[in-house]
């Protein structure tokens, strides 16, 4: 009997030690890494608190699925890096690879939730098939590589519904879109020449979309939209989206109002913000 009640203890004592020596393998391997770990570093001014970057795994992991063309996970794992390690080295890279690859997807055939095909029926144009799939003629165009207005019956048009905002911050000199409230992409504003009176918050929709070539209005049916100057009006004053093409020397009550970016990136916010769509003027 004593034998029995000896090994019981022997064998409960073995479960015990592979007990702990299971939780000190998970303690190392994923609690540690995660936990804000400081060190001393001594220095003429006394000792300092330095902790470890710990968005930078992430990143890094993040970086591997791009180069293995997982777009999708590459993405999901560098917003999570945003909202979890904001303090993070890596955080700003980030934020404008997350943008580079949410354009990358909504502007390729490249299958994602809401992007569908719809086919032409006889009769149909640009505009109304825009309209009725709550999407633009420019991202019409865009992704399905058209340089005209010319389309067929049946024939397949990736469209996307579009329901973005842009948020102004002139503090930061930023115009960032959200997609349904979540970040989709940042942009840098390289002037601005705004009305005296108009302070931030301002709460307004776009008015207009608006594309001109010299100094004459085109639509998508002239041969030099391409190649066009690209603006966004809104319903406040004096609030305008424009592309960079302005000279800088001039007097500036001679210049146009509004915030300018670049023409490329004019470009992307002219093709996915709507008549309607939401723009907010910051502090």
């Amino acid at each position: 009997m004593a034998r029995i009640k000896f090994l019981l203890a022997f064998l409960a004592l073995l479960i015990c030690a592979g007990g702990v020596s299971g939780a000190f393998f998970y303690w190392k391997k994923f609690v540690q890494p995660d936990i804000v770990v400081t060190r001393h570093i001594e220095g003429k001014a006394g000792d300092t608190m330095e902790k470890p970057d710990l968005g930078k795994r992430h990143y890094d992991a993040a970086i591997q699925l791009l180069k293995d063309g997982e777009l999708l996970s590459a993405r999901d794992r560098l917003l999570y890096l945003m909202e979890y390690y904001p303090e993070s080295k890596t955080y700003h890279d980030a934020r404008r690879i997350v943008g580079e690859v949410n354009m990358d997807l909504l502007l390729s055939k490249i299958p994602m939730e809401g992007k569908k095909e719809h086919v032409v029926s006889r009769g149909e144009a640009l505009v109304t098939i825009a309209r009725h799939n709550e999407t633009t003629i420019d991202y019409i165009m865009r992704v399905n590589g058209k340089t005209t207005e010319f389309i067929y019956p049946d024939e397949a048009l990736v469209v996307f519904p579009l329901a973005f905002r842009a948020d102004i911050d002139l503090k930061k000199k930023t115009v960032t879109l959200f997609d349904n409230d979540k970040f989709f992409k940042e942009y840098a504003i390289v002037d601005t020449n705004l009305p005296p009176g108009l302070k931030a918050p301002v709460s307004t929709s776009v008015s207009e979309k608006v594309a001109w070539y010299i100094d004459k209005p085109l639509n998508f049916t002239n041969e030099n939209y391409l190649n066009c100057s690209k603006w966004v009006r809104t319903g406040k004053i004096g609030l305008f989206i424009r592309q960079d093409d302005s000279d800088k020397d001039a007097d500036r009550e001679r210049r146009p109002y509004g915030v300018m970016v670049e023409k490329s990136d004019m470009e992307e916010i002219f093709t996915i913000l709507r008549n309607g769509s939401k723009v907010n003027l910051v502090n």
